[in-house]
This record gives C-alpha cells, sequence and structure tokens, in this order.
C-alpha cells in the first residue's frame, strides 16, 4: 500500500525531482524552472504523481514530502552558485497543508540558511485553490514574503479564483493554467486571458502561460504580451542531470551552463 511505504521512500530517496524549463516568450531563453516530483521505486517502476499526491495531502504527509523537495531544491542551487556563481530561478510548490502551517517559514529559512543561498533562487508556488482558506493562507504567506521568499501563484483560472488573494498578496508570478491555454486560440479565450495579463501586469506580476504544446498557442500568447511559457513546446520535465545538459544545449539564444575547462567551473553563458 502506497499509504505504508512513505518513510521508506523518503529513506531510500525513491523520490526524483524533475525540472521543466521555463521560457522567455520575447527572447525564448531559459529562465528558471520548476521543481516537480516523481516516484521511482527501487525496482524502477515509476508512479505518477496524482497517484501519490493525494493521499499524502490527506494523511498529512505531504508536508514532509514537500520540505524534501525544497530541501533537494536548495542543495542543487547550492552546488550551481559553488560552481558557476549564477543561478536560475527554480520554483517550488507549497501544498495547501504546508501553506497553513505557520512552522514552515522557519523550517523553511533555516534550509535556505544551510545552503547559504539567495533566498529568491527558490520561490514558492501556492495554488489558487488554497485562496479558498483565506486568512490563514494570508498569513503565513505574508511571513514568508517578510523572510524574503517569491511567491508565485500557480493554476489561475482552474475554478478557484480569489481576487481578494491577488489584491492582498503582492505575488511575483501569475501562472495561467493549462485548462485555459488549452483554449486560448478561441476568441472568447484570447480575449479572456488578454485581460488577466492586462490586470497582472498592472499589479506588477510576471504572467507565466502553463501547458504550452503548440506554436498556434504560443504566438497567440506572444501576441498579447505573456511573459513565459512553460509546456512541452519546449520540454517536458526531467531529472536534474538532464534539466542542466538541456540549458548547457539549449543554443546561441539561450543562456547556457557552459563547462570551463580552465577552472572546472560551470558559469552562465549568453
Amino acid at each position: 500500500m502506497i499509504e505504508n511505504c512513505f518513510t521508506d521512500a523518503l529513506k531510500n530517496k525513491e523520490f526524483m525531482i524533475y525540472y521543466q524549463p521555463k521560457i522567455d516568450v520575447i527572447t525564448e531563453k531559459v529562465i528558471g524552472a520548476e521543481a516537480l516530483v516523481r516516484w521511482q521505486r527501487t525496482d524502477g517502476s515509476m508512479i505518477s504523481p496524482e497517484n501519490f499526491i493525494p493521499i499524502y495531502e490527506k494523511n498529512g504527509q505531504i508536508q514532509k514530502l514537500d520540505a524534501y523537495i525544497f530541501g533537494q531544491v536548495c542543495r542543487l542551487q547550492k552546488r550551481i552558485l559553488d560552481e558557476s556563481k549564477k543561478l536560475l530561478s527554480v520554483s517550488v510548490n507549497l501544498s495547501r497543508s504546508s501553506i497553513l502551517c505557520e512552522e514552515i517559514v522557519e523550517q523553511y529559512k533555516k534550509i535556505v540558511r544551510e545552503n547559504d543561498i539567495p533566498i529568491t533562487c527558490v520561490p514558492l508556488e501556492i495554488t489558487e485553490s488554497a485562496s479558498v482558506y483565506g486568512q490563514k493562507v494570508v498569513k503565513v504567506a505574508e511571513r514568508l514574503l517578510q523572510s524574503g521568499f517569491k511567491l508565485h501563484i500557480d493554476d489561475f483560472g482552474s475554478g478557484y479564483s480569489s481576487m481578494e488573494s491577488l489584491s492582498r498578496l503582492p505575488f511575483s508570478v501569475l501562472k495561467i493554467d493549462k485548462s485555459l491555454i488549452d483554449h486560448i486560440c478561441e476568441t472568447r479565450v484570447e480575449i479572456l486571458v488578454n485581460h488577466i495579463i492586462k490586470l497582472s501586469k498592472a499589479l506588477n506580476m510576471r504572467v507565466l502561460a502553463e501547458g504550452v504544446e503548440t506554436t498556434e498557442q504560443l504566438d497567440v500568447l506572444r501576441k498579447i504580451k505573456c511573459d513565459e511559457i512553460q509546456g512541452f513546446y519546449y520540454a517536458r520535465p526531467m531529472p536534474e542531470a538532464q534539466f542542466i545538459e538541456y540549458v548547457r544545449k539549449s543554443g546561441n539564444h539561450k543562456k547556457l551552463w557552459q563547462r570551463d575547462t580552465e577552472n572546472t567551473t560551470y558559469k552562465m553563458q549568453k
């Protein structure tokens, strides 16, 4: 039973972090990534997130998993900082359970301090649905912001829209849900997304479109001045080593990690 495997899976490091690149719409440069969890059992089989995340949200284990993922990402950023001295922002998801727990503020700050990395290089993503918890979420979010974390609102437009959250919390990035992007080429949806983008920019937020898969979608998003995209059009989520290689080989129009053969460090190159 998945419910009874969590502790051993965590101990055995069966939870793998995959990274999906975020791309600037205009320059097509890789400007960051989102960290996503995958579960690879010791026998090599994979368990899809939708088969274990809901279970661990229900039984309370999700907070431990959130913290594990955050720690792994911070350690990656530490390695990159030590080697290259330059970083790409890698965002980490916070479950509803975690964003309702005030203790995570000090816990996550401690992880950042232990890795000696800029707190802004590991922004936290809060799903739009978390806004249904209102003041509890705002309280913890405000403490995270005061500590220096950047917050992104995820899955915007997926059905739990809260204008109050946008008005009360200075999110850095608004991520438009794939359910809207799937239909972005339809006139009414394009108009809706266009207004979301204008509202977001009026509130000093960058806008990222999730789940971009076609040239037609990208063309519309360029036209209505979306800032960033994430989706299979450019890249699927990938393991750490593959992600670093993807960035390194992404072409002369993207930032690359390039091996410096003289001093054996990684550095960012345009």
